[in-house]
């Protein structure tokens, strides 16, 4: 997960291109924060009908980290967290590298 919370601009922009298909696209192997009590999960992203966006998660991972932002928790219980739009998802993301 790290590679998508200090992805750059560039990255970012090559992900919202991938997802123009509208399927599912899974990263297996994605590194967790050291909080998490796993090391690594599936990371899924996928843009939705009506141009929302998806990312899941493996469930039944949990976080021990007190700055651990509430909505990251929450992705983590549910194994999905959706986006109006991309930009919403980046930042989400990116306001994990206090996880790192």
């Amino acid at each position: 997960m790290r590679e998508f919370v200090q992805g750059t601009n560039a990255q970012y922009d090559m992900l919202k291109k991938s997802l123009e298909d509208s399927l599912c696209h899974i990263y297996p192997r994605c590194r967790l924060p050291d909080c998490c009590s796993k090391a690594t999960a599936r990371i899924g992203f996928e843009q939705e009908a009506g141009g929302t966006y998806a990312l899941f998660i493996d469930k039944g991972i949990t976080c021990s980290d007190s700055r651990a932002p509430l909505l990251f928790r929450d992705w983590l219980a549910a194994g999905t967290v959706r986006f109006l739009e991309f930009t919403d998802m980046k930042v989400f993301l990116q306001s994990l590298k206090c996880l790192y």
